[in-house]
């Protein structure tokens, strides 16, 4: 396929995408249309077909390495932004009712979530469940102190030792807040998010999840700390561990305003993260298959407040 002609169907695709400025009514240039076709109006189905036409006048070019691949690899994110398959609303919620139990139902899996009226979901880790002598508020029951005395009495008794009180357990590591919410994900999704973050510190991740573990991907925003900046992370979580697919670092969010987030994935997984409306990651993966099974907020010692989260899938 002649490069010159790919570069035509690039053009037409920017005439389609981009809208006639006010000065430009009075030209003598249409908007363009298919052959074949006698409107003038840009549709969505000649749209479609465009970039699927495009998309594959980009694989032949790639094939016959008849084109740079970084210009190729710009044509299909240019395409990425027009051909926007997730049409079906999957999950919404902007806590507006201020009611995180419904509509849609939220199951809270660890730590503490309420909505705080006028900002939205705010969440906190909560400390681990405390070692023996801890319990009830650090109090030490009977049992247990009749227990530690009888064995400081026989320690001293075999090694003439004086009694000493028993030693504080150590401490538990806090268990990250973690808020989750059944739903048929298709496997191709698009997750947008506004929010807000107050502190540098923890981190704070969406996640998609396949059956009753953790198991799909994370998308993990890292607030800058003394000993690092900001960054976003995408993560792939198997029954093998974790595994990071892209990161990149980012300028500091922690001016108290909301930021938007998108995260998409496409059939063949692609996925691409922007922020305020700039691409940040794009990377593939195509370690998941499926449809996703829950859509889940996770908090690890962040203070970050999320506005609305919605999950856009296919058919």
């Amino acid at each position: 396929m002649p490069f010159a002609h790919c570069r035509r169907v690039l053009l037409a695709t920017i005439f389609v995408a981009a809208p006639l400025s006010a000065g430009a009514q009075g030209t003598r240039y249409e908007s363009w249309s298919p052959p074949g076709t006698t409107s003038t109006q840009t549709t969505p189905a000649s749209t479609e077909n465009l970039l699927k036409d495009l998309k594959v006048l980009v694989d032949d070019a790639e094939k016959a390495r008849a084109a740079d691949r970084m210009f190729l690899r710009d044509l299909r994110d240019l395409m990425a932004r027009y051909q926007r398959p997730w049409t079906q609303r999957l999950v919404f919620d902007d806590f507006i009712d201020g009611d995180v139990t419904r509509n849609p139902t939220w199951t809270t899996v660890s730590g503490e979530f309420w909505v705080e009226q006028g900002y939205g979901l705010r969440s906190k880790s909560v400390a681990g469940a405390p070692a023996s002598g801890e319990a009830n508020g650090g109090k030490i029951s009977k049992e247990q102190l009749a227990i530690s005395i009888l064995g400081a009495v026989l320690q001293g008794t075999n090694k003439n030792t004086t009694n000493t009180a028993p030693a504080a357990a150590p401490a538990v590591e806090a268990k990250p807040a973690v808020l989750s919410t059944r739903a048929r994900i298709s496997n191709s999704f698009a997750l947008s998010s506004s929010f807000s973050s107050w502190k540098g510190e923890g981190n704070f991740a969406y996640a998609v999840t396949q059956g009753t573990g953790s198991a799909g991907y994370r998308l993990v925003y890292n607030p800058k700390q003394t000993a690092r900046g900001a960054s976003l992370e995408l993560v792939r979580v198997t029954s093998r561990g974790e595994g990071t697919i892209d990161s990149a670092s980012i300028n500091t969010l922690e001016d108290q305003k909301n930021h938007s987030l998108e995260w998409t994935r496409a059939t063949d997984g692609q996925m691409i993260v922007s922020l305020d409306g700039k691409a940040i990651l794009n990377a593939r993966d195509a370690s998941f298959r499926d449809p996703f099974d829950a859509v889940a907020i996770i908090n690890a010692g962040a203070d970050v407040i999320v506005k609305s989260v919605e999950v856009l899938g296919v058919k």
